[in-house]
């Protein structure tokens, strides 16, 4: 088992550092390119929603992540400072064509859609964001 921890500035800017903390513990985990990248995808997510809607106008606080990977598995957790939020909550399905589909409004749809779980908690002014992927290994 691997763990990988950062702690990165509330910017937009930082997120690419978020998203190469993930990909290397998909490494870790055995994962392939495409799931790798759908982790990455729902990390970016996140933390965009916590910059943009959590820390939004005020003086933007830090996002701790933490990696923990073991083979086929990977959890990953946001905590951050900024006002309560629970993304773990499924939104509803929306209706779009899908040769004009909405711009913006889809991170929690793809959150839920590329990761196994999704679960929140807040704890002493925190909101804690836990994301699990796994992939089951085939027989070789």
């Amino acid at each position: 088992m691997s763990v990988r921890r950062l702690t990165i500035p509330g910017r937009l800017e930082a997120i690419e550092a978020a998203c190469e903390c993930v990909e290397a513990g998909a490494r870790d985990a055995g994962f392939d390119e495409s799931t790798s990248y759908a982790c990455q995808l729902a990390v970016a997510e996140a933390c965009e929603n916590i910059v943009i809607h959590g820390y939004g106008r005020q003086a933007g606080g830090d996002i701790r992540i933490d990696v923990t990977a073991a083979p086929g598995d990977l959890t990953i957790r946001l905590e951050d400072s900024a006002p309560p939020f629970n993304p773990a909550r499924r939104p509803d399905d929306q209706a779009w064509d899908r040769h004009d589909p909405p711009v913006g409004g889809l991170g929690l749809h793809i959150i839920h859609r590329v990761m196994d779980r999704v679960s929140y908690s807040r704890r002493a002014s925190h909101n804690r964001l836990t994301m699990r992927k796994h992939v089951a290994s085939t027989p070789g």
